[in-house]
């Protein structure tokens, strides 16, 4: 019977043991920074290119006397700066979004380890085997 006891013991172990490996494979597979960095550089040059595009359509639409000159500065510099303004701005706020996420997802890994090291204690507690 006591050999019963110990191996039934052991499986809760090996099952809690499995069940936090699990925890910590989520996270870490959560925290990948390396995605981040995927997105902050790409949003970072499309946001300056869009400036730039912009600065380089005025000043060309500046230069020219004739509205019809004008058009097309205003679309190839303004317009597609603005649409690389736009999408580069979407790129640094999805950055800044998976950042926030991750953080609040390692602040809730902490919290479980915490819940679970405390139900560990009061399940190995002798008050706890009753």
């Amino acid at each position: 019977m006591i050999t019963d006891v110990a191996a039934s013991e052991q499986r809760v172990i090996d099952r809690r043991a499995r069940f936090r490996d699990a925890v910590v494979r989520l996270s870490e597979r959560a925290q990948s920074a390396e995605l981040v960095r995927l997105l902050l550089f790409p949003g970072a040059v499309a946001v300056v290119a869009g400036f730039a595009f912009m600065l380089l359509g005025w000043y060309g639409a500046s230069h020219t006397a004739r509205t019809i000159e004008q058009i097309p500065y205003l679309i190839s510099g303004g317009l597609i700066g603005l649409g690389l303004v736009m999408l580069g701005a979407l790129l640094l706020s999805s950055a800044i979004w998976m950042t926030m996420l991750q953080r609040h997802q390692s602040e809730q890994d902490e919290r479980l380890e915490r819940k679970l090291d405390e139900l560990e204690t009061r399940l190995s507690s002798p008050r706890g085997r009753k």
